[in-house]
């Protein structure tokens, strides 16, 4: 059998590239082209460790875990003990991740399969893995986007759901537990008495209020309902704007309480309202209400 020894370097100097390269992509840090370029060049040279008489060391788990910690120290440099371990072990994760995905998806593609000595496994000739090397080029490029892909949208969904809230209201006999999401881009007030308005979506909340309060602020026009007694003086009309539409009224509860928990520590939040909306907030049903910039800058911690 004839072994190809510089082909097989070069398709591992291209796949460490990839893993160095992605490792710095998960841990947000540039990393300086011949760095990336020494660094893929040491772990490529392990390969030739596997065609010398010590492969059995360079099969052994301390040498192989010391050999990372080289190649993270050529790629990476030496700053601080925190940042250098987590770089040894973000670089374990994403080899674990890329590869377990590659070789997954080989065994989803996998048809011709038998069952040796009770072993579930796969035929295959030749050097090396059952991997085929034209689907290891077009699979690995493949499972590095996935999972850059993938990575970049768990951090997404880790920035959005650290800013949703557990949120308490009491407000005329009613106590609604909520979960609210700091919107940016609200700038909602009352012009009169200068309040912060948090927007409540009645459409998951609203079986929590009584019949009669839902038919009123649902009805544009001023009907002829009897409110419960409660109610009355809490509610009040904002005027509101939004993109391409002016001159809207959005009716509002003046709450009797407002708390916002962060990290499990009570804020209580002071001078706010409570916009009644009938519009959905959230299509994935993560929060129910959305919170004033201007309620997390002011809170005060509860005693």
């Amino acid at each position: 059998m004839e072994i190809y020894l510089d082909v097989i370097w070069l398709l591992n100097f291209l796949i460490d590239l990839l893993l160095i390269y992605l490792t710095a992509i998960v841990l947000k840090r540039n990393i300086k082209k011949w760095r990336l370029l020494i660094g893929a060049f040491i772990a490529s040279l392990y390969v030739f460790f596997l065609f010398t008489p010590v492969d059995y060391l360079a099969m052994n788990p301390i040498v192989k875990s010391f050999y990372s910690l080289l190649i993270i120290y050529a790629s990476f440099g030496f700053y601080r003990f925190r940042l250098f371990i987590q770089a040894w072990l973000t670089f374990f994760f994403v080899n674990f991740a890329v590869g377990g995905g590659l070789l997954g998806l080989h065994f989803f593609l996998e048809t011709d399969t038998n069952f040796i000595m009770g072993t579930f496994a796969t035929q295959t000739s030749g050097f090396g893995s059952p991997i085929s090397w034209l689907f290891v080029l077009v699979g690995f490029p493949l499972m590095f986007w996935y999972s850059r892909q993938r990575l970049e949208t768990i951090e997404t969904e880790k920035i959005r759901y650290d800013q949703i809230y557990p949120v308490l209201i009491k407000a005329a006999g009613m106590t609604l537990q909520l979960k609210g999401f700091v919107d940016s881009g609200n700038r909602l007030e009352d012009p009169l008495t200068r309040r912060s308005v948090m927007i409540i979506d009645m459409t998951e909340v609203g079986q929590q209020f009584p019949k009669s309060i839902l038919q009123f602020t649902k009805n544009p026009t001023f009907a002829d309902i009897d409110l419960p007694e409660r109610f009355e003086g809490k509610l009040t009309m904002i005027p509101f704007r939004t993109v391409g539409k002016n001159n809207q009224f959005l009716w509002a509860l003046r709450p009797d309480e407002v708390v916002v928990y962060e990290d499990d520590t009570p804020y209580y939040c002071r001078n706010v309202l409570l916009g009644l909306s009938y519009t959905p907030l959230s299509d994935r049903h993560d929060y129910n209400c959305l919170l004033h910039p201007k309620m997390m800058q002011q809170k005060k911690q509860s005693s």
